[in-house]
């Protein structure tokens, strides 16, 4: 098959979508709104639809566009990823024409269906016209069916998963409860409000009364970055807690098997699935998480992870505590994370179904 992706191509989701089709023989393409290059390590053509020489309507201006790319292209699929306000492919009736929704899209920084009316519209007539809905998770699906008046048939929940020969597991061979070993707390996730980072670093000083020999390993940067370097300071922990900075994903493997707890204090119902938590538990690491948006649907309650209120720092040290006060229950949550991965969030196969819709969608529209 012929695939285009509708995305932006410096996306790290988008490109994982683009190596696997790639990878399994497919001829694979991302076009992009404005952005003209994709990473060149990708090796997959991108496109732009904002370097036409037509100057006229945004409306207007974008559906000539793609109209030129499709004709190049002449693509099997044409599959949105991310949800934007961009009728074109409604208005050239492509067929087969799918949307993957991926949290941010549905549920914006204001809340559901905050969108201003013209893109909510628009967002609205891709979600109804499309052939195929795709959700990571069934808070998402519900949510999307809320925002677009669709029933709950329209949405297929297809998760997202991860690729377990890179995620591998890392044997957990000494006993985690001892005063004076390091214990290593991870977090990987941009530095922004809506992860929660704050609430991680204000739990630090209770935990490290209890267990001095703590560290705390933060992967990723953001706006808060330097406002996070401030409290860590503040609260007289900066000499345990160390940003590492953005880590390109490639590289996340290596630093997650160094954490022994990971961390994912999300405050936000945008967090609608909990890709970085899949990943810690394919690595046998046990995850503390807040019980926000499509996240317990990425664990297993008191089996793989432990779940806490959003924003209670308080509740967060206690769980922290319990894991490495617990051996027992840490044993088998490290044990049970790379199974409960194993059965449901394994990269290939996951992907592979959706391989599956386009060759039983494109043998529909023929």
């Amino acid at each position: 098959m012929k695939i285009c992706f509708l995305s932006d191509p410096r996306y790290l989701h988008t490109q994982r979508w683009a190596r696997f089709f790639r990878e399994c023989g497919h001829d694979v393409h991302i076009i992009g709104d404005l952005v003209v290059d994709g990473p060149r390590s990708m090796q997959i053509p991108t496109h732009s639809l904002g370097d036409a020489s037509f100057r006229g309507p945004w409306i207007l201006r974008t559906t000539l566009a793609l109209a030129r790319r499709l004709r190049q292209l002449r693509p099997d699929i044409l599959h949105m990823h991310y949800l934007t306000g961009l009728p074109a492919p409604v208005l050239l009736r492509f067929r087969p024409f799918l949307v993957s929704v991926w949290g941010a899209d549905i549920l914006g920084e204001r809340g559901l269906a905050a969108d201003e009316r013209r893109f909510k519209f628009f967002k609205t007539l891709l979600l109804r016209r499309a052939h195929a809905v795709l959700a990571t998770s069934h808070f998402l699906a519900a949510a999307t069916c809320r925002y677009a008046g669709l029933g709950p048939k329209r949405i297929l929940v297809s998760p997202w998963g991860v690729d377990l020969h890179r995620f591998q597991s890392v044997p957990r061979v000494r006993p985690l409860p001892v005063r004076d070993a390091p214990i290593v707390i991870g977090f990987a996730k941009h530095l922004e409000p809506k992860y929660g980072p704050e609430y991680l670093i204000r739990a630090i000083p209770s935990i490290r009364a209890r267990h001095p020999a703590i560290r705390v390993m933060i992967l990723g940067d953001g706006s808060q970055r330097s406002r996070l370097e401030l409290l860590a300071a503040s609260l007289s922990v900066d000499d345990v807690v160390s940003f590492h900075g953005r880590v390109p994903h490639d590289d996340v493997p290596r630093h997650m098997a160094a954490m022994d707890i990971f961390v994912m204090p999300s405050v936000h119902e945008s967090e609608t699935f909990g890709i970085a938590a899949i990943e810690a538990q394919a690595m046998s690491i046990p995850v503390v998480a807040s019980r926000i948006g499509g996240v317990p649907e990425a664990v297993l309650e008191n089996r793989t992870a432990l779940l806490v209120p959003p924003r209670d720092a308080g509740a967060l040290s206690q769980a922290i505590m319990r894991l490495i006060e617990e051996p027992a229950l840490y044993q088998s949550m490290s044990r049970e994370g790379r199974s409960f991965v194993k059965r449901s969030y394994d990269w290939h196969r996951n992907a592979g179904r959706i391989e599956a819709l386009y060759a039983q969608l494109l043998g529909e529209t023929r």
